[in-house]
């Protein structure tokens, strides 16, 4: 099975784009242009013929797929394939815009699962797994197709999804289960409830491996330290992607060195810079924006599409598991970014901090700023394990803050347990001021 998904994994870097990505980016794009209105009208003055054309053309943004499929519903002008082809229907998750209406044909699905299943094995998991799967069935890729990869991998599921959480925990102790499957916050609601209801910690759940995704967290050291010492389990950032455009093409390998990239031969990477727009080259310490394009998809091909996540090139070349993949790291969501006074500051910084004084902080939190822009308010809430923070501490923070995120912001600490625990992603910017 592991020579199956290994097949691109041991191919350098740069002969990947030559001898895989360059030939099937031209029977890609000639197939876009023939039969995707969307693009038909986007490119019609340019001419496109290979990936040095790439930067010629405009970027693709979220908003347009959203406002086309308003203008053309329900898929919108860019579908691209026979209605009656189309195998399956989904959606996007609608964390941060309107979810968009996806369509798959079957090979769409294959290649989904073909690039979901090295990502999980590339985690750990193996066909003497099973694993309870915690995301949304209810239309959301995340769901079906993740189940389908875990599948693909070799390991039993057990389709669990979201909600009844009691019953998850009782599930977990009667089958016994290696590994979970679910959104880094959704441990804490988990937590609550072993407590309240179980009386046992999550250690004594006997779970192995812990498959996380949809969420930040586990690039910074201290959150996993704190999951792994609580649950017993080795926690692994095994699910990254979005459902647009492919819903899982990167994972971490067993060094938890990075990112590996794992969609070749099915989405072609750029990153741009994020004040000239320009392509950089995939070398240690790139740092820009994620843009994708696919290189064989049939119902809703996406060309030079703006992720929205900035990330950084943190390796390349031979990792020790044997992949020759970059490894890279997400350094924020433009959607979680925002400019107060002038300074950009992304909620995952915010999250960092924090998880620096789990000691005296649930980690859990809530960024409160002005309704609109100008930001001039910047309030972070806390969740804390005591009723009194020492003065000493509230200071080191203050100075943490300050040194990192370039100012300081007002600190609330409140109750633990305020904040409402969700299964699906947790929503940490409030625009309430």
């Amino acid at each position: 099975m592991k020579e199956i998904w290994s097949k691109f994994e041991t191919y350098d870097w740069r002969c990947l784009e030559e001898e895989v990505a360059e030939p099937l980016f031209k029977k890609q794009i000639k197939y876009v242009l023939e039969n995707s209105r969307f693009y038909h009208e986007k490119f019609r003055k340019i001419s496109v013929v290979s990936l040095e054309d790439l930067e010629k053309l405009p970027f693709t943004t979220k908003q347009e797929i959203l406002d086309d499929e308003k203008r053309y519903p329900p898929f919108g002008s860019n579908l691209s394939g026979k209605i009656t082809n189309i195998q399956r229907v989904h959606k996007t998750s609608g964390t941060s815009t309107e979810p968009l209406i996806l369509a798959f044909s079957n090979n769409d699905l294959e290649h989904t699962l073909e690039c979901g299943a090295r990502c999980f094995w590339s985690a750990g998991v193996r066909p003497r797994d099973m694993i309870v799967h915690c995301l949304n069935y209810c239309m959301w890729a995340g769901g079906l197709t993740d189940h389908e990869s875990l599948e693909k991998a070799g390991a039993a599921v057990i389709p669990y999804g979201v909600g009844n959480s009691s019953n998850l925990i009782q599930t977990i102790l009667t089958i016994k289960p290696t590994g979970i499957h679910c959104t880094p916050s959704y441990l804490s609601k988990l937590e609550d409830l072993l407590r309240l209801e179980f009386s046992i910690a999550p250690s004594k759940l006997g779970l192995k491996i812990g498959l996380f995704g949809g969420e930040g967290g586990l690039e910074n050291d201290d959150f996993r330290e704190n999951i792994e010492k609580r649950w017993g389990l080795r926690a692994m950032n095994a699910n990254y992607g979005m459902s647009d455009v492919l819903s899982m093409f990167a994972s971490e390998c067993r060094e938890r060195a990075g990112l590996h990239f794992m969609g070749q031969g099915v989405i072609h990477a750029q990153i741009c810079d994020e004040s000239s727009q320009k392509t950089i080259p995939w070398d240690v310490g790139a740092r820009g924006e994620l843009v994708l394009t696919n290189l064989c998809k049939e119902m809703q091909p996406l060309v030079r599409y703006k992720t929205c996540d900035i990330v950084e090139v943190i390796g390349m070349g031979l990792c020790s598991c044997g992949r020759m993949s970059p490894r890279f790291r997400v350094v924020g969501r433009r959607e979680d970014m925002i400019v107060v006074k002038g300074v950009n500051v992304f909620l995952s910084s915010v999250a960092d901090i924090i998880n620096q004084r789990l000691d005296i902080l649930t980690g859990d939190f809530r960024v409160q700023v002005d309704r609109n822009d100008p930001i001039e308010h910047f309030v972070i809430c806390l969740e804390a394990k005591t009723d009194k923070i020492n003065q000493i501490v509230i200071h080191e923070l203050e100075n943490l803050f300050k040194h990192k995120l370039g100012l300081r912001p007002e600190m609330r600490f409140l109750k633990a347990g305020v904040f409402p625990k969700t299964e699906g992603k947790t929503r940490r910017l409030e625009r309430v001021l």
